[in-house]
């Protein structure tokens, strides 16, 4: 069996190429950077991008999984090609509240069911990251399975919101103000739940939407308790809107994983069981943090701002 992975060298992809490789798969992936070595160990053969999706695909797969699909045109090119199976990456973020309100649109959070169907209502197509892969998800129409995983993590995230409680460990801090007391719910998705569902739909050639994500959706303060387990700290946390943790939501998003769970897939590992690795990797890259999780530089606001923590628990 011969699969694609479009994106391979980013976390998602990584996940994918390695579970993929390890259930005997032959697998390419098209990266613009070096693959990790722990990829290549495993017979992971890297492809230059070429100038279209569909001149990759015509090599002849039998499943493609396109980790980097963002618009109704990346869509139209991946699929211009025919595979055996097609998964696409999309976001939760494309879920729009009764209000029509998403992560992107609207004055206020979204009040989302509790938990989020695939059947919830979008937001609508256009412009912009969410809207945008709505635009790419009704391109695809039902030919593809459509993942829409939560607060992705995993070995190389470009913004890993753990960090945001690893630094603070690393650094001393246990007494920490946290918004919302703690008691925010932003659902998580590990890249290796992810890869295992995409390994499920496409040996068994399911298409559909499907929320992919962990086991158990934790709480902020369930979160910060088990890192803080794996890394021998406690976190005392405080209730004060200072600490706007990248889980921090006013409004819970919890997805159903129910669809996903009645093909027979198992859930994935829960989000305790993916930490120690995970972390291990966060402290490797501890001396270099900003260039490695970039994404934090684009926060408007220094996100280990510790004088006003300092101030807020003052």
């Amino acid at each position: 069996m011969r699969a694609l992975i479009w994106g391979g060298g980013g976390q998602i992809g990584r996940a994918a190429a390695m579970d993929l490789a390890r259930a005997g798969w032959q697998v390419d992936a098209v990266t613009r950077s070096n693959l990790p070595t722990e990829v290549l160990a495993l017979g992971v053969t890297a492809l230059a991008p070429t100038s279209t999706r569909a001149a990759t695909v015509a090599r002849g797969y039998d499943a493609v999984i396109d980790t980097l699909a963002f618009t109704a045109a990346d869509a139209a090119d991946l699929m211009a090609e025919p595979a055996g199976h097609v998964t696409v990456i999309s976001t939760a973020s494309v879920y729009a509240d009764d209000q029509g309100r998403g992560f992107e649109q609207g004055d206020s959070f979204p009040h989302y069911p509790d938990p989020i169907l695939e059947t919830q209502a979008l937001v609508p197509p256009g412009p912009g990251y969410s809207a945008g892969k709505v635009a790419m998800e009704a391109a695809l129409a039902s030919r593809a399975a459509i993942l829409r995983p939560g607060a992705i993590h995993g070995i190389g995230a470009r913004h890993p919101r753990e960090w945001w409680f690893v630094k603070r460990a690393l650094d001393g801090r246990r007494r920490v103000p946290v918004a919302f007391g703690g008691r925010s719910v932003f659902h998580t998705s590990s890249t290796t739940g992810i890869a295992s569902l995409t390994r499920h739909l496409a040996e068994r050639r399911i298409t559909g939407t499907f929320n992919a994500a962990d086991p158990v959706a934790l709480s902020v303060a369930e979160i910060a308790a088990a890192i803080g387990t794996v890394m021998g700290h406690r976190f005392d946390l405080i209730d004060h809107d200072v600490g706007h943790t990248p889980f921090s939501v006013e409004n819970p998003v919890r997805l159903s994983t129910a669809r996903a769970r009645a093909t027979g897939w198992d859930g994935g590992p829960d989000y305790a069981a993916c930490l120690p690795d995970y972390i291990a990797w966060l402290i490797s890259n501890a001396n270099d943090w900003q260039t490695a999780f970039p994404v934090f530089q684009r926060y408007g606001q220094d996100p280990f701002d510790y004088k006003a923590d300092d101030a807020a628990l003052a």
